[in-house]
């Protein structure tokens, strides 16, 4: 992956992240409030993805980044312009939903 790339994918990725800890934030004072059971479900949804985006960070801080957990090999630029947290190329992506479908 070229530097430019990953500068790219960095960006997308911190702007997400700044963007769920605001929506958390959000939610967090609206279940206190209201007890809103429905946003329970989106905060969990958030909460998950903010760990997947932190975890992606220190991936592209060792050097592992846009490699795949389980296979080893890169993941292509394309997966990764649209999912930026990606940890699995797309094969082993569809093996993991298959396997652990919830």
């Amino acid at each position: 992956m070229k530097p430019w790339q990953k500068d790219q994918l960095r960006r997308a990725l911190e702007q997400r992240r700044e963007t769920l800890i605001a929506e958390i934030d959000r939610d967090t004072e609206r279940l206190r409030e209201e007890q809103v059971v429905t946003e329970e479900a989106e905060l969990t949804r958030d909460v998950d993805e903010l760990r997947d985006i932190e975890a992606a960070c220190r991936r592209l801080d060792d050097g592992s980044y846009g490699i795949c957990t389980d296979c080893g090999v890169a993941i292509n630029f394309e997966r990764l312009h649209a999912e930026p947290e990606a940890a699995r190329c797309i094969d082993c992506q569809r093996r993991h939903e298959k396997t652990y479908r919830r």
